[in-house]
């Protein structure tokens, strides 16, 4: 098996869909993942915050004024009492939730290289989860899927994140409801998180985002002004690119289609659509400073954590 490749079992695990011992082991990769922090005062660089958010609410202590300090941070009381000039101390902020939103509609159990978008997107929620209670934060999650929403409120213990990993690998391994894509399910589930989510939260938004509307992505944006967004795409290559044949076979493992790829007026349709939708994503994120990352289901675990280090736009 290729070095740096998932490793998916003869069963499928790890490739159409995750189990929580999958979902376990990358624990391991935590070490190796180092989310890009952004400085306090910067605005939305990166995906992920600094440890010190700044000066917290929690007054410590008093002490003698220094020069470069800030005036608004004066104790007049003291300064009064003992008459001189005295700073207030406050203690930093150490700790932010992080809530993941994980998209587990029908169309992310697709791919046709590598995993499942899935899969792809269970893992990285996964490491998320794990890299966030290894920093003393506290996580918690969001799992839609095309008939409704299991929230899971951010706590900071490892029994928590396990409970939010075994409904996760549960997901994966149900097969999609055969029901009609509801248009506004993305524009109702973020509206339901925006209301939800606390001010300060750091939220991760997986999804492939196909045929996300633009009133959907308002409600990221108006998120985003009390929390801190992050997008991260997950896309299959055939997605991106049409394959050169004639025609392709398509299966959901029980039925299977025929695609006649050679339909010059289709294909042309069909590269714009989806050249459009990627420079809208890529479009609202420049607009309203929100982190992008953009994986591929034929990532390899290498390319993936890099991404997610650098915050690969």
């Amino acid at each position: 098996m290729q070095q740096g490749k998932p490793h998916p079992s003869v069963h499928g695990d790890g490739l159409v869909f995750s189990s929580l011992s999958s979902l376990l082991r990358l624990q391991a990769q935590v070490r190796t993942l180092q989310l890009a922090k952004r400085h306090a005062q910067a605005k939305h660089v990166g995906m992920h915050r600094s440890r010190f958010k700044g000066r917290g609410m929690d007054f410590a202590e008093s002490r003698p004024y220094q020069a470069g300090d800030d005036i608004r941070t004066i104790d007049w009381r003291v300064t009064a009492r003992t008459g001189k000039a005295h700073t207030k101390i406050f203690q930093e902020e150490r700790e932010k939730p992080v809530l993941v939103w994980l998209d587990l509609r029908a169309p992310m159990f697709f791919a046709t290289r590598g995993q499942f978008k899935s899969v792809v997107a269970a893992e990285v929620a996964s490491l998320l989860l794990w890299k966030t209670l290894a920093e003393g934060d506290r996580a918690g999650g969001v799992l839609q899927d095309d008939q409704r929403a299991i929230e899971l409120k951010p706590a900071r213990s490892r029994a928590a994140a396990l409970n939010v990993m075994r409904k996760l690998a549960t997901a994966t391994q149900q097969t999609p409801a055969n029901i009609k894509a509801d248009p506004h399910s993305l524009q109702d589930s973020w509206r339901r998180l925006r209301r939800v989510t606390a001010t300060g939260t750091q939220v991760f938004i997986i999804s492939d985002f196909r045929a996300v509307s633009a009133v959907a992505l308002q409600q990221l944006a108006m998120m985003n002004r009390h929390a801190q967004v992050g997008l991260i795409s997950v896309r299959d290559p055939f997605e991106e690119q049409l394959p050169d044949y004639e025609r392709l076979r398509l299966s959901d493992g029980e039925n299977s289609v025929w695609v006649n790829l050679k339909q010059k007026l289709w294909r042309q349709s069909y590269q714009q659509r989806e050249a459009e939708q990627r420079s809208t994503l890529r479009d609202f994120s420049r607009r309203h400073h929100i982190a992008l990352i953009e994986l591929a289901t034929n990532d390899s675990v290498t390319e993936r954590l890099r991404k997610l280090s650098r915050g690969t736009r």
